[in-house]
This record gives structure tokens, sequence and C-alpha cells, in this order.
């Protein structure tokens, strides 16, 4: 367990961090799709996930017949207003704590027209700004696992702190690290899903040394099980391709890559093409093909057939052109230089678990109890995560 002193050093540096991502791309920041960063987020489209994230946990409250009073509520960790916002629409005071003045800027330019939340900056490890029983639902997710768990477990205790008796506490942590072994088991096909048929249509006779040419292929299902193109947590299906020598053996393992183009059904036939490279060395060669569900397995492993054609790889031709100078890399600006230099670098966020068991005993030792802990994936496949519900006991 890390030290009081280092966990508070941490804590300040990821006020820092916060701080710059809320200047730069404060909608990446609090919501990391790695397709959206440089302030890829459409403000309707990023808020719309706030919305449904929302709809979804009341939902799931009233299923589990969990019953608060909808009058004043906490975001902790509210960020650009994601969450907060569209709380406010169950509740009679919605407000959105930050550690960073930029986070709490921006969220405040989104508020809508007759939205009832404000937001506030805390930069305190605590919650002392607020008076015990402020709360009758406090509120967190995405937060937690980006702080240091002594001080997250503070945190927990001080959620209990500003609830009122019987009020709610609801917040996602992730609680252990899943290894590669674990995840690469969630989603390895069954074993009767690794089952190609795979036809090279336009395979050359010859290729120059190191040359590339695009194999047209037909791929076909042969397993009853369907072929996911959307297999998270990089275990996808790709097409690829190993060189073997005139005997079978392997002369350049892992050459080209292709995702399927779609889900591929059971029996059905897709096309795909593949860019391969020719080997360095000239020769007479094998173009194999398969596929391969990434970090689990090639499909040859498992029984399924490769398609390979003969291919000679000729001496490249050898053409001289002149030098090309190239540009200079392109220097950050002086403002980003400074910036950088008194923050402390690019914003960084390290992931942190907190074991169920300390959650619980930190919510009982503050007078609450743990209604439930929902298995949320929110953290994404590497981690087991909860959002954990609790109660306030109305003695408390």
């Amino acid at each position: 367990m890390a030290s009081a002193d280092s966990d508070l050093t941490q804590f300040k540096t990821l006020a820092r961090n916060w701080q710059a991502l809320g200047d730069t791309d404060p909608m990446f920041g609090v919501l990391s799709d790695p397709t959206k960063h440089g302030g890829g987020w459409a403000i309707d489209e990023f808020y719309e996930t706030g919305r449904a994230h929302v709809a979804k946990l009341l939902r799931i409250l009233d299923e589990a017949g969990v019953t608060f009073a909808r009058g004043d509520c906490l975001d902790f960790g509210c960020g650009a207003g994601r969450l907060t916002i569209p709380l406010a629409a169950s509740f009679g005071q919605t407000v959105g704590v930050d550690v960073a003045r930029s986070m709490i800027g921006s969220a405040a330019r989104h508020v809508p027209n007759g939205v009832r939340c404000d937001f506030v900056v805390n930069r305190d490890p605590d919650l002392r700004r607020f008076p015990t029983g402020s709360f009758d639902f406090v509120h967190s997710c995405l937060v937690l696992q980006h702080i240091p768990p002594g001080i997250a477990l503070r945190y927990v205790g001080e959620f209990l702190r500003i609830c009122r008796p019987g009020g709610l506490a609801v917040f996602q942590v992730p609680a252990e690290t899943r290894s590669e072994a674990v995840i690469s088991a969630m989603h390895a096909l069954p074993a009767e899903g690794y089952d190609a048929g795979i036809v090279i249509r336009n395979a050359p006779a010859t290729l120059e040394a190191g040359a590339r040419h695009t194999l047209d292929l037909a791929l076909t299902n042969r397993s009853p099980v369907a072929w996911r193109h959307d297999i998270p947590a990089g275990r996808h299906i790709c097409i690829a391709n190993h060189w073997l020598h005139e005997d079978g053996t392997t002369a350049l393992a892992d050459d080209g890559r292709a995702y399927l183009p779609k889900t591929v059904a059971p029996g059905e036939t897709v096309s795909v093409e593949l860019q391969v490279q020719a080997p360095d060395a000239p020769g007479a060669y094998l173009v194999d093909v398969d596929l391969v569900q990434e970090r689990v397995c090639w499909f040859a492993e498992r029984g399924s057939q490769t398609a390979r054609a003969p291919i000679i790889v000729k001496p490249a031709q050898v053409v001289m052109a002149p030098p090309v100078p190239s540009a200079p890399p392109r220097r950050p600006s002086l403002f980003q230089r400074l910036r950088r230099r008194v923050r402390g670098g690019t914003p960084t966020f390290e992931m942190h678990v907190i074991p169920r068991a300390s959650i619980e005993e930190t919510v009982r030792a503050n007078g609450g109890e743990v209604l439930h802990a929902i298995d949320d994936n929110a953290a994404g496949e590497r981690w087991l995560s909860y959002t954990y519900v609790c109660r306030k006991g109305t003695g408390s």
C-alpha cells in the first residue's frame, strides 16, 4: 500500500492533468474513446452518452427496488457535466464537483436553459466544503479508478458522511485486474468455431523481393458460430499470412493483416483484400493464408485448412532516386511548451483497483451498507469493475 504522502503527490499530479485536459480536450478527458482524441467528440453525441448512462442507472435501481429521495444530488468528478446534466432532470438540485477549474468551466458552458445544477471546484482530497448530511444521492463514475486507493477510500467515507440518513451513495470502482489469459478465455470462439474455407483468387506467379501485392480472397465461415468483426479487448479475428519455403517450413511469419469486413454468419462467404509483402531474399516460396483470433490462436492450430499458392520471388530492380530532404519535426508552440513545463508534461492517468472487501469495510465503517455490487464492465475488459449501491443508515 502506498504511503499517504505518495498518494497525495499522485493526487496533485492528477489534478494538474485534469486541468490540462480541461484546457485542451475536456470531452476526451472525461470519456477517452481513442477515436475521439483531439476534439473528436460531437457535443450532442457526448452528452447523449451521459443521458443513456443515467437512464440505465435509474432503471437498474428501480428494477432492484432501491428507493431514494429526489431532493439534492452530488455528482463527484463531474468533468464536463456529462452525467451531472442528465442527473439534474431527476433531482430538485444537483451539484457537480471536480478538481479541475477548466473542466468546471466546460460543464457550465453546456448547461441547457432551465436545468437546475451548479458546478464547484474542489481541489482537496476530501469533501470538507460540504456539510454532513447535505445530499440525498451521491454519484460517481469513471473517477475513483484514477485516484490513488488511499484517497479514493477517503472519498468513499466522505460520500457516506455527506449523505442524509437513508440516502444513497452510488459509485463505480474496479475491484481487480483481469489477466490476459482470463480475457482471452472470455472472448475465445468455441472449439468448433475455428473452421474456415479460404480461396486465393489472384495469386501472382512472381513478385520482386520486398514487393507488395494485394490478394483477393474468398473467405467462407464453415463453422456453426458467427465470426464477430467487433470482438473487444484486442481479440478480433483477422485474415493474415505467412511465407513458407517449398518444403513447408516457415520463411517469414506474420506478414499481412486484414480485419473482417463485417460479422460473418455460419455458411456465409465474404470477399477480403489482404496486402502481402514478398520476402527480401529471392527464391521459391509459398504464400500461406490463414485466420487468426488475436491473442488466442491461429485457426490452423485448431485444425482449419489454410490456403497456399506458389510464388517465385525475383531479385528487385534497384532504382536510385535523388535524396529528398525531410521536413523538420513539428515543434509544440511556445505556449504548449510552457504549459507542459508547468504541469509536468503530457497528461496521463493511472488505473487503480480497490478490492471489493475494502470498499465494503469502508462503507460499513462510515455508517453505510452495500445493497448491491453491480458488475458494470465500466473500466473495460482488463478490469472487473463494480457499481456499488450503498445506503446510509437512518441512525447515522
